[in-house]
């Protein structure tokens, strides 16, 4: 517990020192700062260096002992019926969050008359729904690990476990078993660090996100951050309506997950704090938690759904649109699938993959999307916090389900 503490101190001291650089009375601490953002760097580097052999590792041997109990097609058919209600849940929270903003800051009248005059933007290259298809195969399951692509690899890791299990192979498995436990304990090396890692990458996040944004903006990043908070209590309710663990030992056990998602804001370099916290914080099952945990890393994204309703929506408000009852629902469904498709894409990508479909449904404006980009930064600790907490709250409950089924 001290350490967690040390840990959530380094996030809160980190970030205030960021936003008193930006004063002109703090204006010394830039240069400190950006000196020491190296080091940051250099802690979410080694973070990541262990993420693929450490997935691909605890998906191989979860499947493997998940197929050789029976459980293989029951746990990987309970994962995704644990993730689509929580993210239709999550859509209409965003939806009751922007809604709740909008109530307490209406919209003034034509807040987007410069930005619609100006004419739409180039819009990136995005994948269309083939591309997207094929690419959950990989082509070369060595090129998709050495370019850090999670879905195809945990996809080509999923089947190669299954071929083990039905094959006997134990060597092979015993290998990769303890290729995972090797990568678990050089987690554990590099979490020691992790309070001057969280308080230098907290430091620039601070500093970098800026002091406010205006009018559209402003109830964008206001009612993402209400989302997100409203989500992460959703998780809580949810572990305690299905009985899937008493919710003071979840709390606890989440904390490193949620400090390590809101110092870094990346899933990914977060995932073997996750990992770590499934396995012993939490004590999941390790079939369950090196099955469903890196599935839902790797295709599941609570925040994403409900980022992407908010943004929708509100570009569609303040726009003055006057859509259907029926293209209101399809833009959120988009959303949903959003959740699932796109978190392997890069940068600015996903968010045009994101909110592009529902705002052609409901004839809003894309001109938004870059604008949307520009502020990203600001609310992305708490969207990160969201995320990753609804990926450790869906394998807790995933473990809870199969434990009730047997």
């Amino acid at each position: 517990m001290a350490k967690t503490a040390l840990v959530i101190g380094a996030l809160l001291a980190g970030v205030l020192l960021g936003f008193a650089a930006r004063w002109p009375a703090g204006a010394f601490l830039v240069p400190w700062i950006d000196l020491v953002a190296p080091v940051g760097a250099f802690w979410i580097r080694a973070l990541t260096m262990t993420l693929v052999p450490l997935v691909f590792a605890l998906v191989v041997t979860g499947v493997v002992n998940a197929v050789r109990h029976g459980q293989g097609g029951r746990l990987l058919a309970t994962s995704f019926a644990v993730f689509l209600p929580m993210l239709v849940l999550a859509a209409l929270l965003a939806w009751l969050a922007l809604e709740i903003v909008l109530w307490l800051f209406p919209l003034g009248p034509d807040p987007l008359a410069g930005l619609l005059a100006a004419g739409p933007p180039a819009v990136p290259h995005v994948p269309s729904a083939s591309e997207q298809i094929l690419a959950i195969l990989p082509e070369n399951p060595i090129a998709a690990a050495a370019s850090g692509a999670m879905l195809p690899l945990v996809v080509f890791a999923v089947l190669l476990g299954v071929a083990i299990a039905r094959t006997g192979g134990n060597g092979l498995a015993g290998v990769i078993d303890e290729l995972g436990k090797a990568m678990t304990q050089i987690v554990d090396w590099i979490l020691l660090a992790a309070p001057i890692g969280i308080f230098v990458l907290a430091m620039g996040a601070g500093k970098a996100a800026g002091a406010s944004v205006a009018g559209v903006l402003a109830r964008d990043v206001a009612a993402e951050i209400l989302f997100c908070l409203l989500a992460i209590g959703m998780c809580y309710l949810l572990v305690v309506a299905l009985r899937a663990m008493p919710l003071g030992r979840f709390a606890r056990g989440i904390v490193p997950a949620q400090a390590t998602a809101a110092g870094t804001c990346s899933s990914m370099a977060t995932a073997p704090v996750s990992m770590e916290v499934a396995l012993n914080g939490l004590q999941l099952p390790q079939e369950v938690a090196g099955t469903t945990l890196p599935l839902a890393i790797s295709t599941f994204r609570l925040a994403t759904t409900g980022v992407t309703v908010i943004e929708v929506f509100l570009a569609a408000h303040a726009a003055g649109v006057h859509a259907s009852p029926v293209q209101w629902v399809l833009a959120g469904l988009s959303a949903v699938i959003a959740g699932i498709a796109t978190p392997g894409l890069p940068g600015a990508a996903i968010l045009y993959a994101c909110d592009a479909p529902g705002m052609q449904i409901l004839g809003a404006p894309l001109a938004m999307i870059p604008l949307y980009i520009a502020v990203s930064a600001i609310p992305d600790m708490f969207i990160t916090t969201a995320s990753v907490t609804g990926q450790v709250t869906a394998t807790t409950l995933v473990a809870r389900l199969v434990r009730r089924g047997r």
